[in-house]
């Protein structure tokens, strides 16, 4: 009645519950991944936008910017050069993206105290304001 039973393998045993355990574990890992980094490419066009601003070289950080044939240089250098509101950026943080329809939303700290926004389009990494 008996003899049709195979003994257990404990190494079987083992290996099936370390893939059980694996699976879930890497699953959550590949989530949360995910969410960090789904957004990189466009973070990443910001801080190279923002480091040329840094550096005051306004001529990559508009070329960065891919402007419209409606945002000049001079309004560029307006907004981002040393006399514009936010004044010469000594340093950014990238704090927060979201994704929302065909871009990306990115949140800076600028200079360790005001916050902005950046319109990241996904088709062409341009920048604009958010609209």
């Amino acid at each position: 009645m008996f003899e049709n039973i195979k003994p257990i393998d404990p190494k079987a045993e083992r290996r099936k519950k370390r893939l059980l355990i694996a699976i879930p574990i890497g699953l959550i890992l590949a989530g949360f991944l995910y969410y960090e980094f789904k957004n990189f490419p466009e973070e990443h066009t910001v801080s190279k936008f923002l480091q040329a601003v840094q550096k005051q070289d306004y001529q990559q950080a508009y070329q960065i910017w891919k402007p419209s044939k409606y945002y000049s240089f001079g309004a560029f250098k307006q907004d981002w050069g040393p006399g514009s509101e936010e004044g010469t950026v000594q340093e950014y943080k990238i704090t927060n993206s979201h994704a929302q329809g065909s871009g990306v939303l990115v949140e800076i700290r600028l200079n360790g105290k005001k916050e902005i926004q950046l319109w990241v389009e996904n088709s062409d990494k341009s920048l604009s304001f958010p609209p």
